[in-house]
């Protein structure tokens, strides 16, 4: 985002967890910012930064972390425990077809997609962005899935920002699946990639992460 042509100055007070090292939380204090940076970060008390003399800062009540973003992710999935990897694969390719794989991984979330009443869904998809949150994670991706992609899109509509849905004009919709590419199909891969103005990170076919 370019800045504005006037700068919109805000500012926010509440317990602020700078993350600059370990520990460095300032108890009482107010983070100033203009436009989409952050100009400073005082304790309460010490005077605003030139320009800011005359904004309000909004109480939070609250501790204010950074947001982190997160490029690679498989969310609904991560409703599951961590798969335990029985042995050693040779490429990505293989590990997808193991026994263990399908009954703990595609099996289950293939059950919860069809078993759902209505009510299923949007408490896996509250559980999943609760679980990024407080981690710190505040924008990650990864929300499509195969078969159900388009009923659990839906349900991602604000706790947590999921860059395939976005919100224009500033965050533009990010198409987020790129398949694995031969040589030969450059013009195809070349076509996908005009087809969207906007790719947070390539999903390897076949690949599986879990957040928080």
């Amino acid at each position: 985002m370019s800045p504005a042509a006037n700068p919109k100055r805000w500012a926010l007070t509440g317990r602020i967890v700078t993350m600059a090292t370990e520990g460095d939380v300032i108890k009482n204090g107010t983070i100033f910012i203009e436009d989409n940076r952050i100009a400073a970060i005082l304790p309460k008390g010490q005077p605003a930064p030139v320009g800011f003399e005359a904004v309000a800062a909004v109480t939070t009540g609250g501790t204010i972390y950074p947001g982190l973003i997160e490029l690679h992710n498989h969310l609904s999935y991560n409703v599951l425990p961590l798969w335990r990897v029985p042995q050693l694969f040779g490429n990505r390719d293989q590990w997808q077809n193991a026994k263990s794989y399908k009954t703990s991984v595609t099996g289950p979330m293939s059950a919860i997609a069809l078993a759902d009443d209505g009510s299923l869904l949007p408490a896996l998809v509250r559980y999943v962005e609760a679980k990024c949150l407080v981690a710190g994670t505040t924008t990650s991706q990864g929300i499509t899935l195969s078969n159900w992609s388009g009923t659990i899109h839906k349900y991602y509509k604000g706790a947590l920002r999921a860059a395939e849905i976005g919100s224009p004009p500033d965050l533009p919709r990010a198409h987020s699946k790129i398949p694995d590419i031969d040589a030969e199909d450059w013009a195809k891969f070349d076509n996908e990639l005009k087809s969207s103005a906007c790719f947070p990170a390539p999903l390897e076919r076949g690949h599986r992460s879990q957040g928080a």
